[in-house]
C-alpha cells in the first residue's frame, strides 16, 4: 500500500513539474531578455552584438537565434551563430559548482563546449573547460578569416581541452587536435613554384602553456603536395601578430618524391620561409 502511495505521490510530483516548465516555456519574456542582453552589451562601447530573438530551451535552458558577437575595432572579425544554446551544468550546479553549455550551430556545423568552475558557487579561481568543434566551413568563419588575410578553406573538425585560473588564463594549459578537410591555402609568397597548396587533409595535434602552442605535428597531403611541420607559436593579442617557430619538411610526388627542409617564421598574419 506504502508502495502504491509513493507512486502516486511521485507520479503528482513529476506532472507539476511538468506543468511548471511548461507555464514558464509558454510565459517566457523573450522580448525582454533579448532586450535586456543588448542593452547590457551596449553599456560595453567597444563589444557588438545583435540577436534576433531569445527563448526558453529544453533541457532547461535558453536558445538565441541569429546571433553576432564582436568587437567594433574589428567589425570584420566576428561570430555568428544560427542557433546558441545555453544551458547551466545542472549535475555540477546541485553539487556546488558553477558549469555552463553551450552549442552552437552555424557555418555549416557546429560547436559544442562547457566550462566548469571548481571553486563552489564562484567563477574565479581554477577553471576546466573544452571545446567540440564538426564540420564547420573554414572560409565562413569571419574571425578567422580575417586572422589569417582570408587564405584558408577547408572544412574543420576537432577537440579542444583547457585547464587555467580565471584571473590569469594565459597561464593555463590545455590541447587541441584538429582535422581539415578538402581545401586550399593561398600563399603570401610563392613557395617552390606553387601560388596555392591544395589539400585533401590536414591533421595537427597542439599543446597550449603560458601562452605558446607547441606543434607536436603538424601534416599535409595532397596530390601535389605533402607538407610535415613542427615547432612553437608564441601567441599575440592580435591572433595575427602571433610570432611563428616552425620547421619540417615538403615532398612533391611529382618530382621523384624530392624532399626540401624549410623554417617558417614571420606572424600568422604575415608568415615568412626558408629553405635549408
Amino acid at each position: 500500500m506504502k508502495l502504491r502511495n509513493h507512486r502516486a505521490f511521485l507520479g503528482y510530483l513529476l506532472a507539476g513539474i511538468a506543468m511548471l516548465v511548461l507555464f514558464l516555456y509558454l510565459r517566457f519574456p523573450g522580448g525582454a531578455a533579448t532586450d535586456y542582453l543588448l542593452a547590457e552589451a551596449a553599456r560595453h562601447p567597444g563589444l557588438l552584438l545583435s540577436i534576433d530573438t531569445v527563448r526558453p530551451a529544453i533541457p532547461p535552458g535558453v536558445m538565441l537565434e541569429n546571433v553576432t558577437a564582436g568587437f567594433r575595432e574589428r567589425p570584420e572579425a566576428t561570430f555568428h551563430a544560427d542557433r546558441l544554446g545555453i544551458r547551466p551544468g545542472w549535475l555540477s550546479l546541485f553539487q556546488g559548482r558553477l558549469a555552463l553549455a553551450a552549442a552552437a550551430e552555424g557555418y555549416g556545423g557546429d560547436i559544442g563546449g562547457r566550462v566548469e568552475f571548481v571553486n563552489p558557487f564562484s567563477v574565479k579561481g581554477p577553471l576546466s573547460a573544452e571545446l567540440n568543434v564538426r564540420e564547420i566551413r573554414i572560409e565562413r568563419f569571419a574571425w578567422l578569416r580575417e586572422a589569417l588575410n582570408g587564405q584558408l578553406t577547408g572544412t574543420l573538425k576537432g577537440s579542444a581541452i583547457f585547464n587555467g585560473v580565471a584571473e590569469a588564463l594565459k597561464n593555463g594549459t590545455g590541447n587541441v587536435d584538429f582535422t581539415l578537410t578538402n581545401g586550399s591555402y593561398k600563399l603570401v609568397e610563392s613557395l617552390l613554384g606553387f601560388e596555392q597548396i591544395d589539400f585533401s587533409k590536414v591533421d595537427a595535434k597542439v599543446s597550449f602553456r603560458n601562452g605558446a602552442l607547441k606543434v607536436a605535428g603538424l601534416t599535409l597531403n595532397g596530390e601535389k603536395i605533402r607538407i610535415s611541420l613542427k615547432g612553437n607559436i608564441l601567441l599575440a593579442d592580435d591572433v595575427r601578430q602571433s610570432q611563428l617557430d616552425l620547421n619540417g619538411s615538403i615532398e612533391i610526388p611529382a618530382q621523384g618524391s624530392k624532399r626540401v627542409t624549410l623554417t617558417i617564421g614571420g606572424t600568422l598574419g604575415n608568415p615568412t620561409t626558408r629553405f635549408m
